[in-house]
């Protein structure tokens, strides 16, 4: 990744869970950030009307405060290029850029753009997701759509709004905990959009790595131990091993994986230690691409664990565990072992 490459973060979340709040007080007020945010919608503008230059097509426009908004109903990547284009000619200034796909958007395609190896590599990073979790109507949306499933998956981070309007703290703690439990990757808190200062707001927003191949950023709750979620819809399995993995059998086991789930297994990342290689193996993946680079290596007698989190929609954990679990290497195969392979999927 270039030192000069631009962070970008996907803000998404379902309808009515307060993205349009966000954005207006990141267009609107004087934080003192240079954003250029990216309204990537299907039809009509999401934003504020005055504060857009409507003419039908894209629009790019520099606002008071610093800020960009630009509006794309075109290729992403296309729009991206152009927005760095005119960064580097002075025409425009920004530092990081935030995307805001349409409330009823599967975030995937999104997050494909900036992993499949294309030019927007080149200028910019993902950073993140970040999904907005409506406190109040939030469980009921994610019992009804597939979309609002998927949104919960990609996050990184979920922000929980309108918790002022739940009963009690312990209401909004059971919330904290049952959004969780469908994605134990991503770090979950309460935030009032509306009132939060902006230390606070960026803090949560920004540096988040959870696309980064140096290492892999895990909620809290999983350095715990093997903790395993599974529900009906919407959950997430987690994969932990104390031995190496024969890296020929986990090609194979993520091969078998991929061809059961296919776009259902929206979520793959973890760090393996794979038999033979001194380095930890940074794996992240989204709806079957998968993609591995090796971070720092082992320190002598450290512990090889590997930790493996898979994020879909109706996953077996009983079947994907034991798929998992077939890869570890006995003690007994250690002397056995030569050259590791380690080929993905596809």
């Amino acid at each position: 990744m270039s030192v000069a490459a631009i962070p970008v973060t996907v803000l998404t979340g379902f309808l009515g869970a307060g993205k349009t709040t966000l954005v207006n007080r990141l267009l609107r007020e004087a934080h003192g950030r240079r954003f250029a945010v990216i309204e990537n919608e299907y039809g009509a503008v999401n934003v504020d009307a005055d504060l857009l230059v409507n003419g039908g097509g894209e629009t790019i426009v520099q606002l008071t405060n610093g800020c960009v908004c630009c509006t794309v109903r075109g290729d992403l990547a296309d729009a991206l290029e152009r927005l760095a284009a005119q960064r580097a000619a002075g025409e425009i200034a920004f530092d990081h850029v935030l995307i805001e796909p349409t409330g009823l958007a599967d975030p995937g395609p999104i997050v494909r753009t900036f992993m499949a190896g294309t030019a927007v590599q080149a200028r910019y990073f993902l950073d993140g997701v970040v999904t907005l979790f409506d406190g109040l109507n939030g469980l009921r949306s994610l019992g009804e759509s597939v979309e609002a499933q998927a949104q919960l998956a990609y996050a990184d981070r979920v922000l929980v709004t309108k918790t002022d309007l739940l009963d009690s703290a312990a209401a909004v703690e059971a919330l904290v905990a049952k959004v969780g439990a469908v994605n134990s990757v991503a770090v979950v808190a309460a935030i009032d959009l509306l009132t939060a200062p902006w230390d606070e707001m960026f803090d949560k927003l920004l540096q988040l790595r959870g696309y980064q191949f140096d290492r892999v950023v895990f909620a809290p709750a999983l350095t715990d131990g093997n903790r395993v979620e599974h529900s009906r819809g919407a959950g997430s399995v987690m994969f932990a091993a104390e031995s190496p993995l024969d890296g020929a059998r986990l090609t194979a086991a993520l091969a078998a994986i991929d061809q059961r789930y296919g776009e259902r297994l929206w979520r793959i990342k973890g760090v393996l230690a794979i038999h033979g290689l001194r380095s930890r193996i940074i794996l992240q993946g989204v709806q079957g691409l998968l993609q591995t680079h090796a971070s720092t290596p082992w320190r002598m007698f450290e512990p090889q664990r590997t930790q493996l989190v898979l994020i879909g929609r109706d996953l077996d954990r009983d079947w994907l565990l034991q798929q998992l679990g077939d890869c570890v290497v006995a003690p007994a195969e250690s002397s056995m072992h030569g050259v590791p392979m380690l080929r993905l999927p596809g």
